[in-house]
């Protein structure tokens, strides 16, 4: 795998063999000292509370203040968030751990976690408009208020280096009695 520096001298870019310690550019003959690997950070994602703005943090966070609305969100841990494929589409779907089941936003299946109590921590509702999904499930009975797992799955964007980039959208919405 080649990596690029940039010659301290002449400012030519350089290629080079990853972990190589220097290199020497052929130009100029100086010798450009590689810095070391920064250590991998793993990242995660919420949904603002206050703009419902798409935030990325690095996952030891506890809160996340969001750059646009200012809106300081708790981050959930991490284990209380489980996946499942969609039993028609195949999409992986998001939803909060016991959910007895989650409709897929792409398809409208109905597809069960296998899990028998549900629990979810409730969210703030987005904003209505004619884009938001808000119908309670099916499989959960009518006499309680129902949370809504929504997953929206955006055009994939291209991102600086040209590569591209998934653009998905989870949230959980209150239901209504």
């Amino acid at each position: 795998m080649q990596s690029q520096i940039v010659c301290h001298r002449c400012r030519r870019v350089l290629a080079y063999p990853a972990g190589a310690p220097s290199v020497c550019c052929a130009v100029c003959r100086a010798i450009t000292a590689v810095p070391p690997p920064a250590p991998a950070v793993e990242m995660a994602q919420l949904i603002c509370g206050g703009c419902r703005t798409l935030l990325m943090y690095t996952r030891s966070a506890d809160t996340v203040r969001c750059s646009c609305c200012s809106t300081v969100n708790l981050v959930r841990p991490v284990n209380n968030i489980a996946h499942v494929n969609c039993g028609r589409c195949r999409t992986t779907l998001m939803y909060p751990h016991g959910a007895p089941s989650v409709k897929c936003a792409i398809c409208d299946y109905i597809t069960n976690t296998g899990i028998n109590t549900m629990s979810p921590a409730p969210c703030p509702r987005p904003p209505s408009n004619e884009s938001a999904y808000n119908a309670p499930s099916t499989s959960v009975p009518t006499s309680q208020p129902q949370n809504v797992t929504v997953v929206v799955e955006n055009p994939m964007t291209v991102d600086d280096k040209g590569k591209l980039v998934n653009n998905v959208v989870v949230g959980i919405t209150p239901g209504k009695n």
